[in-house]
């Protein structure tokens, strides 16, 4: 199966072997206390989302954290106590199939000119319902990670939109562009 990953930040290239990161340097003392705690779990390696939602206190204003690095710190949580055999959205590289790709696109109207797709593959990975990270109070968002990590029934029956979790290492095949996915 061919999967595809939306890189909105440029961060990625064409026949690049991605890898888990091992060091990672933070400025300010208590980002570093929270990297103590937190990197353990992890084995010193986390991915580029794990930095992101999980180490970034850029996403919180004024103290508060955002409700999507909430509702990711939630989904973890409820993994490393019920679901361990699963990979760690902190550990992972994100991809969708042909319609995933071509739905998140069209309902995020993202504009060719911010982003680039590109073909990646991985030797093992897990295919979850993005539509189940979601909530708005901390009891629903725990409901919709064990949904989620069960692979069950949206309780809202949205659409599935499939992401894919993949194991690093990741290949970076080839860029492709929109109207050559099929």
């Amino acid at each position: 199966m061919k999967l595809y990953h939306i890189d909105r930040f440029g961060t990625i290239n064409e026949g690049q072997t991605l890898n888990l990161q091992k060091k990672l340097y933070f400025d300010k003392k208590e980002q570093n206390q929270c990297l103590n705690m937190i990197l353990p779990y992890y084995k010193g390696e986390v991915s580029h989302h794990g930095i992101h939602y999980l180490l970034n206190n850029e996403l919180a204003i004024n103290n508060v954290m955002s409700l999507s690095c909430v509702m990711d710190i939630v989904f973890e949580y409820e993994r490393m106590l019920n679901y361990k055999d699963k990979l760690s959205r902190y550990q992972s590289f994100f991809a969708f199939d042909s319609t995933g790709v071509k739905e998140f696109i069209k309902e995020n109207n993202l504009s060719e000119n911010f982003y680039k797709i590109y073909e990646v593959s991985s030797d093992y990975y897990e295919k979850f319902n993005m539509r189940l990270i979601s909530g708005t109070a901390h009891f629903n968002i725990a409901a919709m990670a064990k949904l989620y990590w069960e692979n069950g029934k949206d309780p809202y029956n949205r659409p599935v939109l499939n992401e894919y979790l993949l194991k690093f290492p990741v290949r970076v095949i080839k860029e492709v562009k929109l109207n050559e996915i099929n």
